[in-house]
C-alpha cells in the first residue's frame, strides 16, 4: 500500500531529520551559552568558509527547533560577526551555497532547508569538519 502524501510533504520545512547526527557534528566545534548565543570553540578560520556557515546555520536550526530562539534565519553580517571571517568571503560562500540550494532565502537572510540536512551532514562529516 502506498503512503499517502499531503501538500505539507512538499514544503522545505516539513519532515524530520536526525538531530543526533547534527549534535555530533556540532560537538567540539560550537557551544551554546545560557542566553542561547552560539560560540565557536574551534577557530572558524581553520575550516572552509562554507563549512563554518553551515555549522552556524545548523546550530541556529537546532536552537530554533527547541524553541530557544525565535528564528533559524542567518544573515551575512551575523555570520561574519560570529566567525570573524571576512564579509566578502562570507558573501561569496553564501552565494555558492544558495546556488546549490544548500541555503535558501528566507525573510531577510537564509536558512537550511530540511531536505538538504542529510546532504550537509554527510558533507561536513566527509570533510572532517564534523
Amino acid at each position: 500500500m502506498e503512503t499517502k502524501l499531503s501538500i505539507d510533504d512538499l514544503y522545505t520545512d516539513s519532515g524530520s531529520f536526525d538531530e543526533q547526527r547534527i549534535l555530533k557534528i556540532l560537538q567540539g566545534k560550537i557551544v551554546f551559552t545560557k542566553e542561547n548565543e552560539i560560540i565557536f570553540v574551534t577557530d572558524p578560520n581553520k575550516l572552509k568558509a562554507g563549512g563554518s556557515i553551515l555549522l552556524y546555520a545548523l546550530a541556529k536550526k537546532i536552537l530554533a527547533l527547541h524553541k530557544k530562539i525565535d528564528s533559524e534565519i542567518i544573515t551575512s553580517a551575523e555570520v561574519a560577526s560570529k566567525t570573524k571571517i571576512r564579509p566578502n568571503t562570507i558573501d561569496v560562500s553564501i552565494m555558492r551555497l544558495k546556488d546549490k540550494k544548500t541555503l535558501l532565502p528566507a525573510g531577510n537572510g537564509y536558512q537550511i532547508p530540511v531536505f538538504k540536512i542529510e546532504e550537509i551532514v554527510s558533507l561536513l562529516t566527509k570533510n572532517k569538519q564534523k
